[in-house]
């Protein structure tokens, strides 16, 4: 059993004596009092700022079998998933401390027989139309138009056509798919099903899922730590002696977004690591450039400061993964590097990270089209790429991770324009002493975030001049010649 932080069960009230035993807790408080103080920004005043929900088992993920140092009993723990706290903040639990209820949903998932084989759909001829009283988990019942639309779904289905069901809103949409699903289901085809659904809805899917059917149904997002145990924990059976099954999977409906999809599966993704229309439209370039010509230049970039860059292993590692060219019409899978949530170690007392590395300059035939000696004819600009070469990488990592993990699907909303009170990104909230100004606030954060991605490094004026931003509403719009010099546009004196 790995060893894993407390849970939110295991808190409890204490008095100001009790606390003095820890020398730093007059600090802890200090800061404590400055996050409650940031805090009722977000609260009302009858709002709780810890969540019930933190203490509720939403589903358990592994067992343990141990022995009670002090009296040689044999113990039982549970690893705990909490309801709205991800993946990586499980914990180990007591059995005595866990839902019953929960408990057994567990061993009913364990003792399911590993799937290798899928059953073919059914003939055409053999569907039959469901009936009014046809009833679901918790005697749910569809009403008459729903019955409607899964029974046209099934007839489609059957038929071997493609269709889109397209109800207005509050009709039920959901509820009519994950009923032809549990059709399905019922009819001996297990799936595994695979659901897209914007990020704002999957939470709606997830309890649809569970309210109407008894499939085995995960929601796959979260930071790489959380998809790592996903991954662990939830995708796929495991043998007598606890060896994962490849294509025994345990779940039978996965709930995920598009971006997830994208990011996180590399036989269905493409990585799009430059935004060329972008450059090029900013870029004051002296000859006609196409936007194949911008990402070499970028890769030849990226390779100059890979072969001067003397810094972490993981770094290295990152870069040349996402600058290899397609192998055969796939894109290379970014080892360990999805997440990217684990600080870069910084000098000598940085731990050293061992990282599966594929970095090899020298052997890689792609190296060639882009060698850098080839394409960079200005010696002072190599040297001063050479000096520079560990902050470009850095930079790279940091805007790979800030559109990766924290813009993701929201992307398309961004570069279109829409209000940043209107993205819907997940951000954490800094516990800060000092901040830039007396307005910052955690608008401002979220902007900020936004705007780095959307307009680029310390494009700082530009941000102050974007409306869809909060800055401008806050602070003012900034000097028209400052917005021009970041945009390297030319406008008259004056």
């Amino acid at each position: 059993m790995s060893c894993v932080p407390s849970s939110y069960l295991h808190c409890e009230w204490a008095t100001i004596d009790q606390l003095e035993k820890d020398k730093r807790i007059h600090q802890k408080l200090k800061r404590f009092k400055t996050k409650m103080t940031q805090m009722r920004h977000f609260f009302h005043e009858d709002e709780e700022p810890f969540n019930p929900d933190y203490v509720e088992v939403d589903r358990i993920l592994d067992e343990s079998h141990s022995v009670d140092k002090d009296n040689g009993e044999p113990v039982v723990y549970y690893l705990v998933k909490w309801c709205s706290l991800p993946y990586e903040d499980s914990t180990w639990e007591l059995q005595e401390d866990v839902d019953e209820g929960k408990i057994g949903e567990f061993k009913r998932i364990q003792a399911r027989n590993p799937e290798l084989k899928r059953l073919p759909r059914p003939q055409a001829g053999s569907w039959q139309k469901l009936e009014l009283s046809h009833e679901y988990k918790n005697h749910n019942q569809l009403r008459e138009y729903q019955l409607e639309g899964v029974n046209w779904l099934l007839f489609n289905w059957y038929n071997r056509q493609n269709c889109i069901l397209a109800d207005e809103m509050g009709l039920g949409k959901t509820i009519q798919s994950i009923a032809f699903l549990q059709e399905v289901y019922k009819g001996g085809i297990h799936g595994p099903f695979l659901v897209i659904a914007p990020l704002s809805t999957i939470t709606n899917w997830e309890r649809e899922f569970n309210t109407w059917t008894e499939m085995n149904t995960i929601v796959y997002h979260g930071s790489l730590a959380s998809r790592q145990m996903i991954q662990q924990y939830e995708m796929y059976c495991k043998d007598p002696r606890g060896r994962l099954i490849p294509g025994a999977y345990k779940f039978d409906a996965l709930i995920t977004t598009f971006e997830m999809i994208l990011s996180d599966c590399p036989e269905l993704r493409e990585i799009e690591w430059g935004r060329w229309k972008e450059i090029l439209s900013h870029g004051r370039f002296k000859r006609r450039l196409l936007e194949r010509d911008v990402e070499t230049i970028c890769r030849a970039i990226l390779v100059y400061c890979l072969l001067h860059y003397r810094g972490d292993e993981t770094i290295k590692s990152f870069i040349w993964d996402l600058i290899s060219p397609l192998e055969n019409g796939k894109t290379k899978e970014l080892q360990n590097h999805s997440g990217l949530s684990i600080p870069v170690p910084r000098g000598r007392k940085g731990k050293k990270v061992k990282v599966q590395s594929s970095l090899d300059v020298h052997q890689a035939e792609w190296i060639r089209k882009y060698n850098p000696e080839n394409l960079f004819q200005d010696e002072s600009y190599k040297k001063h790429l050479k000096h520079q070469c560990n902050k470009v990488l850095l930079r790279v990592r940091m805007l790979y991770y800030l559109r990766q993990e924290v813009i993701g699907d929201q992307a398309e909303k961004v570069l279109a324009g829409a209000a940043a009170s209107d993205i819907d990104i997940w951000f954490p909230l800094v516990e800060q002493l000092e901040v830039p100004t007396t307005w910052w606030d955690a608008e401002a954060d979220k902007s900020l975030l936004i705007g780095v991605f959307k307009h680029g490094y310390e494009k700082y004026n530009t941000m102050r001049a974007d409306p869809a931003l909060c800055f401008l509403e806050k602070a003012g719009g900034p000097d028209e010649k400052a917005v021009a010099a970041e945009q390297r546009l030319d406008i008259a004196d004056g």
